[in-house]
């Protein structure tokens, strides 16, 4: 800003080089003026760039540098309260997300109420926590055609599990939303199930590309009673870096309740692809460092959630990293057969013997593989990782695959003939020929 001073002149450069030729003095002075005002209205600009104001163009264009060393504590909540503040203002202002019906209120009481009728409880409460795990593939046929057989074998690991330890499944095939596409369709899917089935207390998603790989282990249900939700992560990713990578949501538990049909209203509205999805992926960058420039994905909004609002949901979010409540199959895949030479299923979870084994980025039915690693590397560990686990199954009835790289079978060690009895009877067999 300029204040008029009637006492004071302005003086012109002594050196007016810069100037046109033939200007007389008061040009000179109108141009001394503008550059005045230029560099006021520079010096005003980096002011205020310190401070972020978000909107759709800043979001696209211009998206700040910083990271978690760079920044004050303070001012990360600061600059993610600015942030959450241009993501809803961009949600508001587009089509309302409609997709799961008006809001669920008081559904704690529809759920005990639920429970009551079906169990003849007076307390409303399951004697013994009830799951349903969740899991979904493509409607159509596969790309490739070992895909439609990995799915196939992927459905039957989870059976298997789900018969050993009387968990529900839920199997979706069908084509659920032209919007909801991709990653998406476990929110809509979860919401379904939690208002279809109010008697049921966790449901457990898992993508299809990830797999039981301890049969006895059990989830530690105990260690969870004070939170919502549980997946696989680590606190310092997610709330000291901000990583997208900070957990996966590939495989998770969330309790029925009020809080979690309150979360899903917060999480789905981002999922609607085109301009919506679009428009919350850049938001989700600004919020993330380590995020590239792509629409919104489930993991991201996820963090971004956390981070923006960690007293309302990352307070209520546990974060597994004792086990394996999934872990990445190329650490694990590689290392089966040492796994079964020295320790036993049931004790530990984690990389000594794995709970669920995640063969994210091989994309087995559409054939998008990650550019890491070929099909043919991606079938091979998958085809390992679900002979590891169906060894634990067929064992019981005296079987064992061949290795592991088969499905062929053959009796256990135990419950082979004595080498005596085998060549008795060979002789007797030759004797009958």
């Amino acid at each position: 800003m300029m204040k008029d001073d009637d006492d004071k002149k302005i003086q012109a450069p002594a050196d007016d080089v810069w100037l046109p030729k033939g200007r007389g003095s008061q040009t000179k002075v109108v141009y001394c003026l503008c550059f005045i005002a230029a560099a006021c209205t520079i010096a005003l600009w980096g002011l205020n760039s310190s401070k972020l104001i978000v909107s759709r163009s800043s979001a696209s264009n211009s998206p700040p540098i910083y990271g978690p060393n760079k920044l004050t504590p303070e001012e990360v909540r600061e600059y993610l309260a600015d942030v959450d503040k241009g993501m809803k203002a961009f949600l508001n202002s587009s089509t309302p997300f409609t997709k799961f019906g008006p809001p669920v209120v008081d559904w704690d009481k529809t759920r005990r109420d639920a429970i009551r009728r079906s169990t003849n409880s007076s307390s409303g409460v399951n004697p013994k926590p009830r799951i349903m795990i969740i899991t979904s593939s493509h409607p159509k046929k596969c790309e490739n055609k070992q895909g439609d057989l990995m799915l196939l074998k992927s459905i039957k690991n989870k059976m298997d599990y789900c018969r050993l330890h009387g968990i529900e499944l839920y199997y979706n095939m069908d084509h659920v939303d032209t919007e909801m596409t991709s990653w998406w369709v476990k929110t809509f899917l979860t919401h379904m199930l939690m208002k279809e089935h109010p008697e049921i207390d966790w449901f457990w998603w898992m993508d299809s590309d990830a797999i039981f790989t301890d049969m006895t282990f059990e989830l530690p249900l105990h260690k969870y009673e004070k939170y919502n939700m549980v997946m696989h992560g680590w606190e310092d990713a997610v709330y000291d870096k901000r990583s997208w990578l900070g957990l996966n949501a590939g495989v998770y538990l969330i309790r029925n309740c009020q809080w979690s049909m309150d979360f899903l209203h917060a999480w789905a509205p981002m999922s609607p692809k085109g301009k919506i999805r679009d428009g919350a992926g850049e938001f989700l960058t600004l919020a993330l460092p380590d995020r590239g420039k792509s629409e919104a994905d489930d993991q991201s909004a996820i963090v971004y959630l956390m981070v923006t609002d960690r007293k309302r949901w990352g307070s209520k979010i546990f974060l597994e990293s004792s086990f394996y409540f999934q872990g990445y199959w190329r650490h694990l895949s590689g290392r089966f057969e040492e796994m079964m030479a020295k320790y036993k299923p049931g004790l530990y979870g984690d990389d000594r013997w794995p709970f669920v084994t995640h063969y994210c980025g091989c994309e087995f039915c559409s054939g998008s593989i990650n550019p890491e690693y070929t099909r043919d590397q991606c079938l091979m560990h998958m085809e390992r990782g679900i002979n590891f686990a169906d060894n634990q199954i067929i064992e019981r009835y005296g079987l064992r695959h061949k290795s592991l790289k088969t499905p062929e079978v053959e009796l256990t060690s135990k419950d082979q003939p004595h080498k005596n009895e085998t060549s008795t009877a060979k002789a007797a067999h030759s004797k009958r020929t």
